[in-house]
């Protein structure tokens, strides 16, 4: 019988070791799909009615009026893009496509010929103009609804060149909003561990895969990262003290603070939504079972107590249950139970390896990695009422370790289907897959919550 994944990891690494509503629930459409009393109509992603929102991104001009725009103005254009090609709610336009003169077109509603807008299939429609002086950046980005010509959203912003990304990213949750109600992610990050000369250590990086920077730098085994709930620390299991303990860190780097150094495993530690306490798996009564401690190491309280090996919490949104992989029936399978250890439910009864159950911010699904009849590792989704699964992944390598997205809407996991493993986003229901990593050797990627108030 095979061990449930975080065992699997810390046993190979260390042997002698103890053991829009985005992108697929919702969007709303503005103008045409809106009834006259301003709510939004909610069409549901593979329903008959459903169609992603076509947006028209043209370049943003540089308002200097020079002919080769600053770079950092092709960065906020490029930036735009990706951000709506990831929403799979979206549908961004071929730029080649518009026939507007953008000469003649200014940001102001009445200087735009939406006509031309709709004739390319656009609803939605997004302009900007942009000042470089120096190494300051001054931006003025608008959302329009092309029907209606109105214009939803503006945001003016300020600051050095390198912020350019950052305000593309900004606008972009701000365009979300404005459609679905719901927040954007794009000012999200991943987190992952990437093999290194010395060992494995913790990363942090944007959406995009830029913005790398190293969260640990001990040269020693550090695993299984997981954000806390404001988004300011990593919580983390690292043989820094040769045992594989528990472990948090700020994401900015700093001096890491024990959780829990009992005998044996101290892995997959998981925040509960409030942030008062955190479930993990230990072994110091010789088996893995699931515990919960308040969040500062205090308090623990066993919540398994059976012969087979229980690992790998992760909890509901509401905080009142946690799914977990256990093996007491034989081969590792997903279970959810109460927040007391109690009405213990088995929800996969296919497979015959399920590890790694991540629960959606939704509460309507649980992600998990299963191996197939090929002994390939794949992803899919079980609803923990109905137990009905979907499968995202299939003959693309293995695929593994998903994590979602704080609107529940997109998944992030590793992928080996192009060599060495990678870091992979698609949306909740498999769809618009995309690398993000250039280079190999990232591993169990973990998305953070909301960063910005």
């Amino acid at each position: 019988m095979r061990r449930p994944r975080d065992e699997v990891i810390l046993r190979r690494l260390c042997p002698h070791a103890p053991l829009l509503l985005l992108a697929l629930t919702a969007v709303a459409l503005p103008a045409q799909a809106q009834t006259e009393a301003g709510k939004r109509t909610v069409i549901e992603i593979g329903s008959p009615d459903f169609r992603p929102y076509p947006l028209a991104i043209p370049d943003i001009r540089d308002m200097a009026g020079e002919k080769t725009p600053a770079p950092a103005i092709r960065e906020m254009t490029d930036t735009l893009r990706w951000n709506f090609d990831l929403a799979a709610t979206f549908k961004v336009l071929d730029p080649k496509s518009y026939i507007a003169d953008p000469k003649k077109e200014g940001l102001a509603a009445a200087s735009i010929k939406f006509e031309d807008w709709v004739n390319v299939g656009a609803d939605g429609l997004i302009k900007g103009g942009v000042t470089v002086a120096g190494d300051t950046l001054k931006a003025d980005l608008r959302f329009f609804d092309v029907a209606s010509g109105r214009q939803l959203v503006q945001k003016s912003y300020t600051g050095k060149v390198e912020d350019a990304k950052r305000f593309a990213r900004a606008f972009s949750d701000e365009v979300i909003f404005a459609l679905t109600g719901t927040r954007g992610i794009f000012q999200t990050r991943l987190a992952a561990v990437r093999k290194t000369k010395s060992g494995r250590e913790l990363w942090v990086m944007d959406l995009d895969g830029e913005g790398a920077t190293a969260v640990t730098n001990n040269g020693s085994i550090n695993l299984l990262p997981a954000w806390s709930r404001n988004g300011q620390e990593l919580i983390f299991t690292s043989y820094i003290r040769h045992n594989p303990n528990l472990y948090s860190t700020p994401v900015g780097g700093g001096r890491p603070r024990l959780l829990s150094g009992e005998r044996g495993l101290n892995t997959g530690g998981a925040m509960s939504p409030d942030g008062s306490k955190l479930a993990l798996t230990l072994s110091r009564d010789g088996n893995s079972e699931i515990y919960v401690m308040n969040a500062d190491g205090t308090g623990l309280k066993r919540l398994t107590n059976e012969w087979a090996i229980d690992s790998s919490p992760s909890w509901s949104p509401n905080g009142k249950r946690i799914a977990f992989v256990s093996s007491r029936w034989g081969d590792p399978h997903i279970f959810v139970m109460n927040a007391d250890g109690t009405g213990v439910k088995r929800i996969t009864d296919r497979g015959t390896y399920n590890q790694t159950p991540d629960w959606s911010p939704k509460g309507d699904l649980i992600a998990f990695t299963a191996r197939d009849e090929r002994n390939v590792f794949d992803i899919f989704t079980v609803n923990p009422e109905t137990k009905e699964i979907r499968r995202l992944t299939q003959d693309q390598g293995n695929n593994e370790e998903p994590s979602f997205s704080p609107d529940g809407n997109h998944i992030v996991f590793t992928s080996t289907r192009e060599g060495k493993s990678q870091i992979w986003i698609m949306a909740v229901d498999g769809s618009n897959q995309r690398r993000i990593t250039k280079k190999g050797g990232f591993t169990t990627p973990a998305w953070s919550p909301y960063l910005v108030k």
